[in-house]
């Protein structure tokens, strides 16, 4: 009885569910888009007809369901819509792009997304509509680019490609999810700008940004301190170094560095004393209509992230309830945010900050109230504090099945992280605005940009102190999307226990939880415990040879520095306990002499630039030869007697060395890293 009285309260959610499954159906079991539309028409129909027939109250359901199973075809039909096909290289390198958003340098390269246009076939130019990412060589015209620009570009369009090892970040599918479709490299001389005028609000919006950042510049901020500001106002995250944001993550407080509910908020409360103060509540509804472009303004100025869309959506539909005097339900509002924002962009349902935003949003307004009634404290500072830390585990709690399984790590110190960014983050959003609005007056710009540059310090040092902590993060928690929906089931299973005091509940919690997640990950530890494998990985850089024995894996000479992230995914991937650096003949597991290694049945050797010539009088069988980097040894000076099942060129060998090796053993299974991927071979004992 209560499902029923929510839905009818909130009507949107009850159109915006069926629409999320036809969401999700259509992108994994894609409909034609002709049959979705008769479909579609005909339910339509029907919804009209018994709306007009039926009259009496107990038939109500019978038009509502016609209606949700039309927004469960509509979300199946734009979805299929979405238009997600790769760039396939062709022999067109000529291409008109619009620059969507202004160029960030990366290390020495400069990034942006490109809007192309038209592609020049055979000297035509034909109108095409896709959406890249570039990379531009550093010279200084790039510096002098901005969104909204055109430029004409020579160089070939890329198609993307998957991982090249089988775990880590999906860059492709991210890039997919987003809309892009291809990449492209850019040297100097290789692009020019042939109408410098700017096109589009939002791009006028990203480059007013630019600006911002540039006055936050002038005021004295600079590195993490400018990173941060930059960051919590402007939404521009490309200032920030990688070791904060990793900080940031293991205390838990990840949502502060995105422009989020809480922004919007902020910016939403200071606009709307800003109005108080300046006429009181004269020309009201003129005023809070003003605030709602003015929020929309922001929410452009920050480049219009799923989480900043959600909250807008959500304020302004709160204004409006103002204007008209009509009580908001938050789950109705977010509901409808939610079906504005799909409707847009289906595929934005699949971008972990847009679902981490409306489920943080469902856990504070459900559980939030319930857990700061835990305790009656009288004191208003305490108070204050417990409030912010209960709004920090209601969130918590609700997006925990969506945290373990994107960033496989449980942050354990969340909520004492929460109690220190939550305010500080007001504050320092504050000080930056008004650092922002004073910038025409130098010396009282400098000012705030003095107290905004030491809290900013403060803030950091306090995130990184709490992140250092002992067992601030549990790690390695690598589960199946299955299991988090498990998870979150559980949670809502432990929920009602506690409400209705029946055992039963906790009884479900504790079956889900064993049969869908404990007893999987331990029967994954039993099973592994018998595997051998040999790891050769994609890695420009360096050699990445791993050999895995049950739950112990083994490195040969890597550089732990060079590949932390790496071996960290690996040792995920395979659920290593404990990994070792193997350096000479000094393990039981692997014996490794002049190159040559002998692990469990396989037999191979490593040809890289310490691998001194050899001659053989007797014939040797070799399972591997791994080529890696720059070898001493060219293909022909491999002794004859040397017999070679298989020949694996890393990744870090250059193409023209890669290709002798090729000719020399065409004989040979060869699989090259850099065309083929990771080499994974696996046996049990």
């Amino acid at each position: 009885m209560e499902l029923t009285d929510f839905l009818e309260r909130n009507p949107c959610v009850r159109i915006v569910v069926p629409f999320i499954i036809g969401i999700i159906i259509g992108n994994y079991f894609p409909i034609p888009i002709l049959p979705c539309i008769f479909i579609l028409a005909v339910t339509i129909a029907f919804a009209i007809f018994f709306y007009n027939k039926t009259l009496t109250y107990g038939n109500r359901w019978i038009p509502g369901m016609f209606v949700c199973f039309g927004f469960l075809i509509l979300g199946l039909l734009l979805i299929n819509t979405q238009s997600n096909t790769q760039i396939r290289p062709t022999q067109v390198n000529k291409y008109r792009a619009n620059i969507l958003t202004p160029p960030s340098q990366k290390n020495k390269y400069y990034k942006a997304d490109l809007q192309v246009e038209a592609a020049n076939i055979s000297g035509s130019w034909h109108n095409i509509d896709t959406k890249i990412t570039a990379t531009f060589e550093c010279d200084s015209a790039i510096k002098k680019l901005k969104a909204g620009q055109t430029i004409e570009l020579t160089a070939q369009i890329d198609s993307l490609t998957s991982p090249k090892n089988p775990f880590g970040f999906d860059y492709a599918k991210y890039l997919q999810t987003n809309g892009i479709n291809g990449s492209i490299f850019l040297k100097s001389g290789k692009w020019r700008v042939i109408d410098a005028n700017v096109k589009g609000i939002s791009q006028h919006a990203l480059n007013m940004r630019q600006h911002l950042i540039g006055l936050l510049e002038k005021s004295g901020l600079s590195g993490n301190e400018l990173g941060l500001a930059s960051t919590l106002v402007l939404g521009y995250k490309n200032n920030i170094d990688a070791e904060i944001k990793q900080a940031y993550m293991n205390a838990g407080a990840m949502h502060v560095l995105a422009v989020s509910g809480m922004h919007v908020g902020i910016v939403y409360l200071a606009l709307d004393i800003l109005m108080k103060i300046f006429g009181g509540n004269f020309l009201y509804r003129q005023k809070q209509l003003l605030i709602i472009i003015m929020l929309w303004g922001y929410a452009f100025l920050t480049g219009l992230s799923p989480s900043v869309m959600r909250a807008t959506v959500m304020f302004s539909m709160v204004i409006i309830g103002k204007i008209t005097n009509q009580e908001t339900s938050i789950y109705n509002s977010l509901g409808f945010a939610a079906l504005c924002l799909l409707l847009y962009n289906p595929m934005m349902l699949f971008k972990a900050g847009f679902q981490l935003s409306c489920v943080a949003v469902v856990g504070i307004v459900f559980f939030q109230p319930k857990i700061a009634n835990i305790f009656k404290i009288k004191n208003k500072i305490i108070n204050y504090l417990w409030q912010l830390t209960s709004v920090s585990i209601a969130a918590q709690i609700a997006t925990f099945p969506f945290c373990i399984y994107y960033f496989e790590r449980t942050p354990v110190y969340f909520w004492l992280s929460n109690v220190i960014v939550s305010p500080g983050a007001t504050i320092l959003i504050i000080l930056t605005m008004l650092l922002l609005i004073t910038s025409p007056i130098s010396c009282v710009t400098t000012f705030f940009g003095f107290i905004t540059k030491w809290f900013t310090k403060a803030m950091n040092f306090l995130v990184i102190s709490i992140a250092n902590l002992p067992f601030s993060t549990i790690e390695n928690t690598q589960i199946a999307i299955y299991q988090s929906v498990a998870i979150a089931f559980a949670i809502i299973s432990i929920y009602l226990w506690l409400k209705t005091k029946k055992y039963n509940r906790l009884l479900l919690a504790t079956s889900i939880l064993t049969i869908f997640v404990i007893f999987p990950i331990n029967l994954k530890k039993i099973v592994n415990y018998k595997q051998k494998a040999i790891c050769i990985y994609h890695n420009f850089q360096n050699s990445a040879i791993q050999f895995v024995s049950g739950n112990n894996s083994f490195w040969i000479d890597s550089d732990s520095n060079q590949l932390s992230a790496l071996v960290k995914d690996a040792n995920q991937y395979w659920n290593i306990i404990k990994n070792e650096q193997i350096k000479s003949n000094n393990n039981t597991n692997i014996i490794l002499h002049n190159n040559f290694f002998a692990f469990d049945k396989i037999c191979g050797l490593i040809i890289n630039d310490t691998t001194p010539i050899f001659s053989l009088n007797d014939t040797l069988n070799l399972d591997y030869l791994i080529v890696s980097g720059t070898p001493n040894i060219k293909p022909r000076q491999i002794p004859r007697q040397l017999h070679i099942d298989n020949i694996i060129i890393e990744a870090s060998v250059k193409p023209w060395i890669a290709k002798d090796w090729e000719q020399r053993f065409a004989k040979c299974n060869i699989h090259n890293i850099k065309k083929d991927g990771a080499f994974i071979f696996r046996w049990e004992n």
